[in-house]
């Protein structure tokens, strides 16, 4: 049995423990903020590799790293050999589980954490807001589609839920660096009985709740959209991999009893489940994980995959795929990502920088994806998207942002939305909802470096609204906040979509509103 050489937050530690565990020796552990660092060579793959693992026992592995120039730009993503492995123990305190990863190579050089660059400003980022984004991801563009909510919100104070998004358990078959629940529980899963409970209550019971309470403005939207106010997009997505929890084929084939647009956000596609069971999906986004993180990718290609035939070449579902760019990128993923989606028939291929990045870092590196994307002929001059592939422009806000939007501590999105995770359910046999699924990755810069404080997880007490079982209050009693967003949500991902919900609100009259013609997916987020 070998020995290990262990240190702590505080301990100094030389290069020559790095050089030896990357030749064959002694592992290198460090515990950190949460997390427990190792740095060792691995036998089967013949390399070495900086692993992370959150308190829950979930890991992602690195064997590169993002190298920057002294304005931000990528020099490339060399291996994480020795002295960096080194460097990244070094300051992991300070950095973060994420930042750690992205390095300036005058840092290296000197040993020591340089300033934060100056970031650049969104507007400056080549990128273009197109119809393919406003309807595939979630700036706000489609809320109109729904005004008469907006219109009850605003003489009765009362809200209206038409999205959800449920995890229904934490099981998932992927290992990949970014992920935003990287400290989730994987025993906490719900019932088929605790899924269909929940969705009746946001399907029949607020129909019926509206129709009896709100008849004024549940004929508005029903003359607008042929609906009685009610949940009309639901999406399954993670925490855990959704079509991995053992009630998914009897939760879908249920749900498409009923009018609900439904969506689907997978890694991959268990061979066990009927392919006639993915034609219920009005839209279905596959992630595209790191090479080596997919169980379901021969040889590390996703283009390798099994995909239902079901989804391929089928113009009445959606498809699209999703990357998040960052160190563990492979030179030419992003033309093989466009080249997949075409000859599968997807509509589209979104890719975006890491959330859980700090703001800074996180438009620093959309800065460069974006150059890539052009020297690679996939937007524009402009940052007009020239075939599948789309960047979304999707970065934190800032506190003062913040006090403007917020200016009564309410966040907005609470009025129509609900994200229902189960973290906790084992526990408590209930779990909480939340207004959205981005909580977990709310990061801020610190004062001075790269500090990147996202907590990865869904804290209830920290950002839970009600329990599942109590998900009608969102809709019964009049909309008031849980938590005050100017304190904990600062650096937001959705603030177009407050600030499109507020300007809703806030109408004088809803006589002249126009409505997102042109907008796919107006049920969805």
């Amino acid at each position: 049995m070998s020995s290990v050489a262990v240190v702590s937050q505080e301990d100094t530690y030389g290069l020559k423990a790095f050089v030896d565990a990357a030749a064959g020796g002694a592992p290198v552990l460090q515990e950190v903020n949460n997390y427990h660092l190792s740095y060792a060579f691995q036998k089967r793959l013949g390399r070495a590799e900086l692993i992370m693992i959150s308190s829950t026992g979930h890991r992602a592995v690195y064997v590169q790293y993002v190298r920057m120039d002294d304005n931000g730009g990528i020099l490339g993503r060399p291996p994480i050999t020795p002295d960096v492995a080194k460097f990244i123990f070094d300051n992991f305190a300070v950095r973060g589980h994420t930042e750690s990863f992205n390095i300036l190579a005058r840092d290296l050089e000197t040993g020591r954490l340089s300033a934060r660059l100056a970031a650049p400003k969104p507007e400056d980022v080549r990128h273009k807001l197109g119809n393919t984004e406003n309807s595939f991801t979630a700036t706000g563009a489609k809320l109109a589609a729904h005004w008469p909510i907006f219109h009850k919100l605003r003489d009765t104070g009362y809200g209206s839920i038409i999205r959800a998004t449920l995890t229904n358990h934490q099981v998932c078959s992927s290992r990949c660096h970014f992920c935003s629940t990287i400290a989730r529980n994987k025993r906490d899963s719900v019932t088929l009985e605790e899924a269909q409970r929940f969705v009746t209550t946001l399907y029949d019971d607020q129909a019926a709740y509206n129709r009896e309470h709100f008849a004024k403005y549940n004929d508005e939207y029903r003359a607008l959209t042929g609906s009685d106010i009610r949940l009309r997009g639901l999406i399954l997505s993670g925490g855990g991999q959704p079509n991995l929890w053992p009630h998914f084929t009897e939760f879908v084939r249920w749900l498409a009893e009923r009018d609900i647009d439904l969506g689907l956000i997978t890694n991959g596609f268990p061979q066990k489940i009927p392919e006639d069971v993915y034609k219920h999906f009005k839209w279905v986004r596959i992630s595209v994980t790191p090479a080596d993180a997919s169980s379901f990718y021969p040889d590390g290609k996703f283009e390798g995959q099994y995909i239902p035939s079901t989804l391929k070449n089928n113009p009445d579902i959606t498809v699209g795929y999703s990357y998040v760019d960052g160190p563990w990128a492979e030179e030419d993923i992003l033309p093989r990502i466009d080249k997949s989606a075409v000859e599968n028939g997807f509509q589209y291929a979104r890719v975006l920088t890491d959330c859980n990045l700090g703001r800074s870092a996180q438009l620093q590196a959309h800065h460069n994806l974006a150059e890539k994307l052009h020297d690679i002929g996939l937007v524009s001059d402009e940052g007009v998207a020239k075939s599948r592939v789309f960047q979304q422009l999707k970065y934190h806000g800032t506190e003062d942002e913040a006090q403007k939007l917020w200016d009564k501590g309410q966040c907005f999105l609470q009025s129509y939305n609900v994200f229902w995770d189960t973290t906790g359910h084992e526990e408590n046999g209930q779990s909480y909802c939340y207004p959205c699924d981005s909580v977990t990755v709310l990061s801020d810069d610190a004062v001075e470096l790269n500090s990147t404080a996202s907590e990865r997880r869904f804290n209830s007490s920290k950002w839970g609204t009600v329990p599942n079982t109590d998900v009608a209050k969102l809709y019964t009693e009049k909309l008031h906040p849980f938590f005050d967003p100017r304190e904990i949500c600062h650096s937001c991902l959705f603030m177009r979509n407050n600030q499109a919900t507020k300007a809703l609100i806030e109408r004088d009259s809803y006589d002249d509103i126009k409505l997102p013609a042109n907008i796919q997916h107006q049920n969805f987020p």
